[in-house]
C-alpha cells in the first residue's frame, strides 16, 4: 500500500488533469500495484468460485477517469481503487464480489468490501423480490451467514405493488440495489494479508451469489431487456422497443440457443469419431 494510499490521498486533494498529467508515472505505479492484488485475488476467489479463475485483469479493473454520465459530483477523478470480480467480467450483468480502497478523505463512501448487484433495472429487481418471497427465510438466514450489512441507499418508501410480503423481510423488497455491504478500515489494506482475508470473507457470500445468478439467468431466459447497469442506463425509447418486439427477440435468443447446442453436439460426436 505505500505506492496506492499517498497517491489516493494526493490526487483527492488535487483533483484536475495539470496534477494528474504531472503524476501520471505515480498512476502507472500505484495501478499496477493494484493490478497484482486483483491478479491475486482471482486465483483466491476461483477456488471456491471457478466461474472467477477464468477472469483477465481487464475484466475487473477501473479507469481513474470518472465516468461523466454518472458522476454524483464535479470530481474529474476517483480518489480508490477497485477490483471487481464477476462471472464473465465487470460488464456481464452478473453479481459481484467487489473491494475498495479509499484512504480518508474520501469523497467516495471509504474503504469496504460488497457483494451483490449495483443499479440493476427495475425488471431484474422485481424478479429478485419474486425470487425472495418464495423462500423469504431461507434467503434472511443466507444474508445474515455473510456478516455483511443491506445497501439501502435509495430504498423505497413501501412494499412495491403486487408483493406482499412478511413484514419482518420488507428490508430486502425495499432494496434499490441488490447489494450487500461491509465497512473496513483501511487498515484492513494495509495488512500483508489482506486478500487472503478477504477471500475468506467473500467465500462466506458465495451461496447469496449463486443465488442472485440463478435469478439472472432465470429473468434472461423470460425477458427480453437487458440486466442493465450503472454503466450503461437503457433509455427509455429502447426499452419500449423491446417491450414491443418481446416475442420476436425471445424467439431469436431460443433459436441461438438451439443452434449453439446443436454445434456442440456436432463437435463432440466429431471427437467421438
Amino acid at each position: 500500500m505505500d505506492l496506492i494510499l499517498p497517491f489516493l490521498r494526493d490526487i483527492h486533494n488535487n483533483d484536475n488533469n495539470e496534477w494528474y498529467l504531472a503524476n501520471s508515472q505515480r498512476y502507472v505505479e500505484a495501478f499496477d500495484r493494484n493490478a497484482k492484488y486483483i491478479e491475486k485475488l482471482i486465483r483466491l476467489i476461483g477456488e471456491f468460485d471457478p466461474s472467477i479463475s477464468r477472469l483477465k485483469l481487464y475484466q475487473c479493473s477501473f479507469s481513474l477517469m470518472r465516468d461523466q454520465r454518472i458522476k454524483l459530483d464535479d470530481r474529474e477523478f476517483n480518489d480508490f481503487f477497485s477490483g471487481s470480480f464477476t462471472r464473465g467480467g465487470k460488464h456481464s450483468g452478473y453479481a459481484s464480489y467487489y473491494y475498495q480502497i479509499s484512504p480518508e478523505p474520501s469523497s467516495s463512501g471509504g474503504s469496504f468490501l460488497a457483494v451483490g448487484i449495483y443499479r440493476p433495472n427495475k425488471e431484474l429487481m422485481d424478479c429478485i423480490r419474486r425470487e425472495i418471497t418464495k423462500m423469504p427465510e431461507e434467503f434472511d438466514q443466507m444474508v445474515k451467514s455473510t456478516g455483511f450489512e443491506l445497501y439501502l441507499k435509495d430504498a423505497l418508501l413501501r412494499v412495491p405493488g403486487g408483493f406482499n410480503a412478511d413484514p419482518r423481510f420488507e428490508p430486502y423488497i425495499f432494496m434499490r440495489h441488490m447489494l450487500l455491504i461491509r465497512r473496513v478500515d483501511i487498515s484492513w489494506f494495509e495488512q500483508e494479508d489482506w486478500c487472503e482475508r478477504t477471500a475468506e470473507v467473500f467465500k462466506e457470500c458465495k451461496p447469496f451469489i449463486d443465488f442472485l445468478n440463478r435469478t439472472i439467468d432465470l429473468y434472461r431466459e423470460e425477458s427480453p431487456l437487458p440486466v442493465g447497469h450503472a454503466l450503461r442506463p437503457l433509455r427509455r425509447l429502447k426499452r419500449e422497443t423491446m417491450l414491443s418486439n418481446a416475442d420476436s427477440i425471445m424467439d431469436q435468443r431460443k433459436e441461438s440457443k438451439a443452434q449453439f447446442t446443436d454445434n456442440l453436439s456436432e463437435i463432440d460426436n466429431n471427437i467421438e469419431d
